[in-house]
Parts: structure tokens; C-alpha cells; sequence
């Protein structure tokens, strides 16, 4: 049972998430590799976990079959899912896995009139606020006290982004495809990087460098640039596993690829995390999301990712001011989601 009152920050229309009749809510995360579903119990201050289960997002023709595989007898009160897309007039094509989502199409199909769909950046925003600071590391305390725009950034399968528009009182969250704009390198080595990825794909977004993906095509243009062949043991690994894994375990036994790898991914996601606050104004604060740093908080070093995130001429003195957190706790999105549905809910039926 997680316990309401600590709130990390404060979100628009919170009090009607945390105060009302008590209401179910089926809550999913949406990936493009795995898939989240839980059901909540919310009743006062507080929200129960009754049930939970992860799916492989690829052994579903649909998501409404996974709903369907997981709700029981007792029908919940709404469904609301963060999810790796934009949600457009409530429907979504999920970026990194072949599935459209409709909420009227869901509805439909199982049952449960009441469908909601928000961006899984979003989700994870919402779920900040359900979190305690156990939940989080502390990068650079910055300026606390200033109270502005935040930022959040979440390299996984992909890279997600999105902005927290502070009113004065509360963080209203918005939905970006930030992960998706230009990639723009700064080294000689991310220049070969750019020109190596353009010979792949055409077009190349900071999600080709930042995310899981990211890492494996870093490792392939190093090995290239660095004339490097893996032994047949690591090429192994790298084709039958998750290769961000494989690399990231590299980097920690040694391997002065994986090592060269892990650093280029941490500068870059530096970087970015620099250009989204600049972008958004959002010295009030931002948050690093996603699987893949707190996995590997023993090999990312915080004084190089303060260094490259304070490499920004000018502006350096404006973002040592800001903030910087770890989100640690991996239930973020799913918590996210469960916590806006009630919010939707309760401000329909209020």
C-alpha cells in the first residue's frame, strides 16, 4: 500500500486522484518490448495494488486481448495506459511495436466504459508525483528553491521526452516526440557516428543514440571507426540477447569498446537532457527516466554527465541551478497511469 501524502511534486487536478469514493483503475504501461498491467484499489489518501502482471508486448495481436487475458470477474471502473506514441483524438500508434490502440475500440471490446490513453512520458510525470524521495538519486541539487518548468527524459527501447508547465501551483504535464528530432553531434567521433547512422537509416534522432537501440549502434560504429572485432563469444551474445545488456556488462568487465560505448551514450544523453531544459524552459528541474541508467549508475559516472550537462556556453550558469534527479523506481509509468485514470475519472463523475 502506498501511502499518498508525500508528494514529490505537485500536479493539476491531484486532489481529485487522491480524494473521492473509491474507484478501480486497470493501469498499463505500453512498450515496445514489454507491457505492464495492474489493477488499483483507491480509497482516501491511499492506493492498493490487487493485482499485477507484465506481458511481452509482441506476443499480442492487440492490446484489448491482454486486457482481456487479464481482467477477471470483476470488471474495473476505467482503464488508463501511458504509451510509447502520440495519442491522437484518443487513439495511438505505438512507435516501437506494430499495434494501434483505440479507446472506443477498447471500450468496446472489453466491457469497460471508460477508456483513457496519455503519452507514456506523461504517465511517468503523473507518477512522480505518487513517489517518495527514496525513489530517486540526486545528481545535482542545484537550486531547489526555484520554482519553474520541469523536464523529463527516459532513454528505454526508445526516447521519450516531455515538459511540465508550471502555473504557479501546479505542474500541468504535456506530451512531446522530442526523441524523435534531429540528432545533432558534437565530437568528431559523434559526427562519424551521424554520417555511419545516415548510411542506415536517412534521417537519425537523438532515439538512435539514446535509448537501447542506441547503444548497440554505438558499439557496431566504434567497432567499425575503432577497427575492433568483438570475440566470438560477445558477437555470440550480442545476436541471441539484449545487446544494450550485453554491452552495459561489458563495460563493467572491462572491455574498452563497451567502456568507449557506455561514455558516448552517458556524454550524449547529457547533452540532450541540457537541450530539453534550454528548450523548455524548465529550470524548475528534470528528471532522468527510463531502464537503462539506473541499471548502470556504477558505471555512468555523475561527474562527466555534470560536466557535458553544464557544456553549454552562456547558459552554463542558468542550468547549475537546475536540479537534476534519477527516477529509480521502475513502477513509475504504471503507478503514472493508475493516478491520472483516477484524476479522469472522479472529474467526470464529480
Amino acid at each position: 500500500m502506498l501511502d499518498n501524502r508525500v508528494i514529490m511534486i505537485p500536479i493539476v487536478y491531484e486532489e481529485f486522484g487522491r480524494r473521492g469514493k473509491p474507484i478501480l483503475v486497470l493501469a498499463g504501461d505500453i512498450g515496445g518490448t514489454k507491457t505492464n498491467l495492474a489493477l488499483f484499489h483507491y480509497a482516501e489518501s491511499t492506493f492498493r495494488l490487487l493485482q499485477e502482471k507484465t506481458y511481452s508486448s509482441r506476443s499480442f495481436n492487440s492490446f484489448n486481448d491482454m486486457v482481456l487475458d487479464f481482467v477477471g470477474s470483476e470488471k474495473p471502473d476505467c482503464i488508463s495506459v501511458g504509451v510509447a506514441g502520440p495519442v491522437i483524438n484518443d487513439s495511438v500508434k505505438i512507435t516501437n511495436l506494430n499495434w494501434s490502440i483505440e479507446a472506443k475500440s477498447c471500450s468496446e471490446t472489453t466491457g469497460i466504459p471508460h477508456v483513457y490513453m496519455i503519452n507514456d512520458l506523461v504517465a511517468n510525470i503523473y507518477g512522480l508525483a505518487t513517489l517518495e524521495a527514496k525513489d530517486f538519486v540526486v545528481f545535482h541539487e542545484g537550486a531547489p528553491d526555484i520554482m519553474g518548468n520541469a523536464a523529463i527524459i527516459s532513454p528505454g527501447t526508445g526516447l521519450g521526452e516531455a515538459g511540465m508547465f508550471w502555473d504557479g501551483h501546479y505542474f500541468h504535464p504535456f506530451a512531446t516526440e522530442g526523441g524523435h528530432a534531429d540528432y545533432a553531434p558534437e565530437t568528431e567521433e559523434d559526427i562519424g557516428l551521424l554520417l555511419y547512422l545516415q548510411k542506415i537509416h536517412g534521417h537519425v534522432s537523438w532515439e538512435r543514440v539514446v535509448s537501447g537501440m542506441g547503444i548497440n549502434q554505438i558499439f557496431e560504429f566504434l567497432c567499425q571507426y575503432r577497427d575492433y572485432q568483438p570475440d566470438d563469444q560477445m558477437r555470440e551474445a550480442l545476436e541471441k540477447g539484449d545487446a544494450a545488456a550485453i554491452i552495459s556488462q561489458g563495460s563493467k568487465d572491462g572491455d574498452p569498446v563497451c567502456k568507449e560505448t557506455m561514455q558516448m551514450f552517458w556524454r550524449n544523453l547529457a547533452n540532450e537532457a541540457a537541450n530539453i531544459v534550454m528548450k523548455y524552459n524548465g529550470f524548475g528541474g528534470v528528471f532522468i527516466g527510463g531502464g537503462i541508467v539506473p541499471k548502470n549508475l556504477d558505471v555512468l559516472s555523475k561527474e562527466d554527465f555534470l560536466h557535458y550537462f553544464l557544456e553549454a556556453g552562456r547558459m552554463k550558469s542558468l542550468l547549475e541551478k537546475v536540479p537534476v534527479r534519477i527516477v529509480l523506481n521502475d513502477r513509475a509509468a504504471l503507478q503514472g497511469a493508475s493516478f491520472y485514470g483516477a484524476i479522469r475519472f472522479r472529474l467526470e463523475h464529480s
